[in-house]
């Protein structure tokens, strides 16, 4: 998982639109890690999320995490897996401290379930 906490919320439809990643709570400042390698296509604020990182993949694959407290890494910039890229937080439309995660494939043209994709990957979900 890109950080440790209680999931709250799952990728599907939720209120009648699809929520298009996970949710995983904690306590704002707990670390937040690159779930894969890749250059930073997006970090800092965002409508919406408050502040988010895009990170796109060698393979096409784009990892958005959102609502952080404070962005660790700039645009550009070359990231390996589980290094720390954020600071979790409550910023933008949110309700409480949390991760806001979500993965596209195709370089951000597919949605993809976070959960199936982290498994495929050998990623641990628990």
């Amino acid at each position: 998982m890109p950080t440790v906490g209680t999931l709250t919320s799952e990728f599907g439809q939720r209120w009648g639109s699809l929520h298009g990643g996970i949710d995983i709570a904690n306590a704002i400042g707990t670390p937040i890690v690159a779930a894969t390698d890749g250059t930073v296509i997006d970090a800092g604020p965002a409508q919406g999320f408050g502040n988010w990182v895009r990170l796109l993949s060698d393979e096409g694959t784009m990892t958005v995490y959102g609502h952080m407290e404070e962005v660790l890494v700039s645009t550009g910039q070359r990231i390996q897996a589980g290094q720390t890229i954020a600071l979790m937080g409550s910023r933008g439309f949110s309700t409480g401290s949390h991760l806001h995660f979500e993965v596209w494939l195709n370089e951000g043209r597919e949605r993809a379930d976070p959960i199936e994709w982290l498994r495929q990957n050998g990623i641990a979900t628990n």
